[in-house]
C-alpha cells in the first residue's frame, strides 16, 4: 500500500473516491435514486465498514456537516481489503442519529447475506478534540475487548496515540449503527471518531495514510 502512496496511486485514488460525496458543496449525487449505496466486496470477507456521514444531513430540521473523507477512507479500506461498505450518497436524514431507518434496515440484510462478524462505523471528529480516534462501544458491550485492544494496538504501531474508548463518543445512542447492530443483529460493532488532522490529505496526507494502513490492517485481521 505504501508503495501506491509513493507512486501518487493513493491520491489519485482517494481524490477521485471522495468527489462523489464532495459534489454539490458536499451535499453529494443529489440525483441519485437512493440516499443509500452497498458495495459488495469480496466473497471471502466478512467485515462490513459503515460510513453514514459522507455528505451534509439533515438532523431536525438542521443541515449538518460533511464528515468529509471518511467515504473514500471506507472505499478504500474496500480496495485494500475487499471489505464490504454502505455508504451515503446525498443528503438526507442522519442514519447514525434517527431510531430505526432504511440503512440500519440495509445493514441487517447485509449481515445476514454476508455473514457479516463486525461492523465499523466511520465518523469524522472535529479539529477541536483532542483525540487521533475514539472508540465507542457503548461503554464495551457492542465489541470485545479482543478486537478493542487489537485496534489500538495497531494503531500505535503506526504512531497514532491518543486513542480513547468512548471518551467523547461512545456510541450509546439508541438510534446509533453501532448500538443498533449490536442489539437487534447480535453482530459486534463499533464507531470510530477520527479526528480531523488523520483525515485531512489535502493537509496531511501522511496522516491520512498513516490512519488508512491502520485500518486496512486492522480489518484484514478483524475477524479472524
Amino acid at each position: 500500500m505504501m508503495e501506491a502512496y509513493e507512486d501518487g496511486e493513493l491520491e489519485d485514488k482517494l481524490f477521485a473516491y471522495e468527489e462523489r460525496f464532495s459534489q454539490n458543496d458536499n451535499a453529494g449525487d443529489l440525483d441519485a435514486e437512493s440516499q443509500i449505496s452497498f458495495a459488495e466486496g469480496s466473497d471471502d470477507s466478512n467485515v462490513l465498514i459503515s460510513a453514514p456521514h459522507t455528505t451534509t444531513l439533515i438532523r431536525e430540521n438542521e443541515t449538518r456537516e460533511a464528515e468529509v473523507y471518511t467515504g473514500s477512507l471506507a472505499l478504500l479500506i474496500q480496495a485494500f481489503t475487499g471489505a464490504h461498505v454502505i455508504y451515503n450518497v446525498h443528503e438526507g436524514e442522519d442514519h447514525n442519529y434517527i431510531v430505526g431507518g432504511d440503512y440500519k434496515e440495509k445493514i441487517g440484510d447485509i449481515i445476514k447475506d454476508h455473514n457479516i462478524e463486525i461492523v465499523i462505523d466511520l465518523h469524522g471528529a472535529d479539529q477541536r478534540r483532542d483525540f487521533a480516534l475514539d472508540i465507542g462501544s457503548n461503554e464495551g458491550e457492542t465489541v470485545s475487548d479482543e478486537q478493542l485492544d487489537k485496534l489500538i494496538y495497531i494503531l500505535e504501531s503506526q504512531g497514532i496515540h491518543d486513542v480513547y474508548e468512548n471518551e467523547t463518543f461512545s456510541a450509546s445512542g439508541e438510534g446509533t449503527i453501532t448500538r443498533h447492530t449490536w442489539e437487534h443483529y447480535d453482530t459486534e460493532a463499533m464507531q470510530l471518531e477520527i479526528h480531523r488532522d488523520y483525515r485531512n490529505p489535502r493537509g496531511d496526507l501522511e496522516s491520512y495514510a498513516q490512519m488508512l494502513k491502520s485500518l486496512v490492517f486492522f480489518v484484514e485481521n478483524a475477524a479472524e
